[in-house]
């Protein structure tokens, strides 16, 4: 008897553990579930693979970093030319669901596709179905 409700007991918490985890996903593309808070997983270094169908490589590079405080640096790089670093703020909108970042005194709002530690998609227009996904990887 006592293996039974020590069965159940598990059963019970196990089951009330996947049920609270399966409506955590707030971005369309996940994660359903992490136990890192989105700030958490956003402050770092991040290299931009991919703007829409442009893949971006050794000749032209787009890297952010992140603060904690809500600063961060936006970084080109062209290949023989340098680089161009841009210092600005970040912050979450719309309940964590956006990103404005903060250039120059000129604000741009992505909505969060996908934000895991290791790769963040920002769609950027998101007000128009044209827009395009920006997907970063951590460094």
């Amino acid at each position: 008897m006592k293996n039974l409700k020590k069965i159940s007991y598990v059963t019970v918490a196990g089951a009330s553990i996947l049920v609270s985890s399966s409506g955590c996903g707030k971005y369309e593309d996940g994660p359903g579930f992490s136990l890192l808070s989105k700030k958490s997983r956003i402050v770092g270094d991040w290299e931009v693979k991919s703007l829409g169908s442009t893949v971006l490589n050794a000749e032209y590079g787009i890297d952010m970093s992140f603060e904690k405080n809500g600063s961060m640096l936006f970084t080109y790089s062209y290949s023989g030319s340098g680089n161009e670093t841009y210092t600005g703020s970040w912050d979450f909108a719309s309940d964590k669901e956006n990103l404005v970042i903060t250039l120059d005194g000129e604000a741009t709002v992505f909505e969060i596709k996908r934000l895991t530690n290791k790769e963040l998609w920002l769609d950027d227009d998101i007000t128009a179905a044209d827009g395009e996904i920006w997907k970063l990887e951590a460094k």
